[in-house]
């Protein structure tokens, strides 16, 4: 009798362990990043993390207790992920999380190289005047940006 239990705890043991989330550890912390390739940029990813099969996952941490995710962080966060993928050499999982001050997270899908890369010359674009800013679908993305006098 004694025999089967251990073999039921065993089993049990071993389904709960297979039903957990995968296991995180912190790869780099608030570390600056700079590449020239394919476009200069640069940033400090809040955390990445590396996962038990050896991926990497960028983090981003809020002070806010609202949970809204807005299109300006999903964007940042795609930015780190070329940032890692290209100084680090290493593969990036193309989702990302925002962790907010109550310990919530929200898992991101992020944005093609290919996407980054457009919004890199469209933003130089609108600076050089070649193309006509306009104001954005959230007023609230406007209140504080820099260049809201260019918008039409």
């Amino acid at each position: 009798m004694s025999f089967f239990i251990l073999v039921v705890v065993i089993i049990l043991y071993w389904w709960l362990r297979s039903r957990r989330k995968p296991k995180l550890s912190p790869y780099m912390l608030e570390r600056f990043l700079k590449i020239a390739d394919p476009v200069p940029l640069c940033g400090k990813p809040d955390v990445v993390w590396e996962t038990r099969d050896g991926s990497l996952i960028v983090g981003d941490y809020k002070s806010r207790e609202n949970q809204q995710v807005y299109e300006s962080e999903i964007i940042q966060l795609s930015v780190y992920k070329l940032l890692v993928e290209r100084t680090q050499n290493r593969s990036v999982a193309d989702y990302g999380f925002i962790h907010f001050k109550n310990r919530s997270m929200k898992k991101v899908s992020l944005m093609k190289e290919k996407e980054i890369i457009t919004l890199y010359y469209r933003y130089w674009n609108v600076i050089g005047g070649e193309v006509v800013a306009c104001v954005a679908n959230n007023k609230n993305y406007c209140r504080y940006c820099s260049h809201k006098h260019e918008c039409n």
